[in-house]
């Protein structure tokens, strides 16, 4: 039992979080990630079982490259983020520390005939900004992906990557509500915002966690269905609320006309745009006009759309550039 890990505490802040977030946009500081957890998956088949499973293509994946994926319900709904790095020959996982037990005992359950073998590790993961050269899974939410689509034409940049090392980087300690202002201003979607009925598609997840070309995957029929013929029931937007006094929290319901049609999934204060949220609201939600009901009072906010409300229906689209899915590329 890895207790140091298991029973770390997270750190909010270390005194100034604002200052915290400029220095770790800046690629000054760094987050410990102890809400994470990494597993490896060894063994000769350890991709092409992965890739049987997720929704991402796992075999065309080089030693040192990274990637996302989701694992999904057989109806499609979200149940575990997995954040995937090739060391060598080996995969690493990493996921959230709360249901990495869960996805463990699932993942064993899963492995029949095949020769894998999945263990936890001492790892540590640590959040950083900008360009870093060594070990560690570098977030794709931002990247053009050709295998796959964006609901959102003018996604900011993001460019966060997660260290996986035994000890920190040479730089200042930041803490969580830092890394959360930043990744909420860029409407980066985290597995702590989902519930039980969440879907991909409502979170512009597709475009870093789905390849559309590929199949034979756990929830893979609903993910088709809902981006060819429909549109997904609810939409993620960021919330910028007028009085940058006012904070909301996590489960904060967001109106239009004193009617309900969402709830905040994660809020913080932004060192540069004040008081957001990051709020999942029913589809046909108007584009103007919401408020958040907060600490007692309904908060005026703008919205920034992040999937807009036409999402989907992409079946008479032109497909996504599609390759083998042989571990060969072209």
């Amino acid at each position: 039992m890895l207790q140091h890990v298991w029973f770390a505490k997270m750190v909010d802040h270390f005194g100034n979080p604002l200052l915290e977030q400029r220095k770790l946009l800046a690629g000054e500081a760094f987050v410990e990630r102890v809400d994470e957890v990494v597993i490896r998956v060894s063994g000769p088949d350890n991709k092409t079982w992965l890739h049987s499973l997720l929704t991402q293509d796992i075999l065309n994946l080089g030693a040192g490259e990274s990637t996302e994926a989701l694992l999904l319900t057989p109806q499609g709904h979200i149940e575990h983020q997995l954040k995937i790095y090739l060391d060598e020959n080996d995969v690493l996982l990493i996921t959230q520390l709360a249901k990495a037990e869960e996805l463990i005992n699932w993942l064993q359950k899963m492995i029949f005939r095949s020769k894998v073998l999945i263990e936890r590790t001492d790892l540590k993961i640590f959040g950083v900004f900008g360009d870093y050269l060594g070990k560690g899974w570098k977030d794709p939410f931002s990247k053009a992906n050709p295998f796959s689509i964006s609901y959102n034409s003018n996604r900011s940049k993001f460019d966060y990557v997660e260290i996986i090392a035994h000890s920190s980087p040479e730089l200042v300690p930041a803490g969580t509500m830092a890394y959360d202002a930043l990744r909420i201003a860029a409407g980066r979607p985290e597995v702590t915002d989902i519930d039980d009925k969440s879907l991909p598609h409502e979170f512009d997840w597709l475009s870093s966690a789905v390849h559309l070309s590929k199949g034979c995957y756990r929830g893979q029929e609903s993910v088709a269905k809902i981006h060819n013929l429909g549109h997904p029931p609810r939409r993620l937007i960021v919330l910028n609320l007028e009085d940058g006094g006012d904070l909301s929290s996590r489960g904060n319901q967001v109106l239009y006309t004193d009617k309900p049609v969402g709830k905040v999934v994660a809020a913080a204060l932004h060192f540069e745009l004040g008081s957001l949220a990051l709020a999942l609201v029913a589809r046909n939600t108007p584009y103007l006009d919401l408020q958040v009901e907060t600490s007692g009072r309904r908060v005026t906010a703008s919205q920034q759309v992040l999937v807009p409300a036409d999402a989907g229906k992409a079946a008479n689209l032109p497909r996504p550039s599609a390759f083998k899915l042989s571990g060969k590329r072209g």
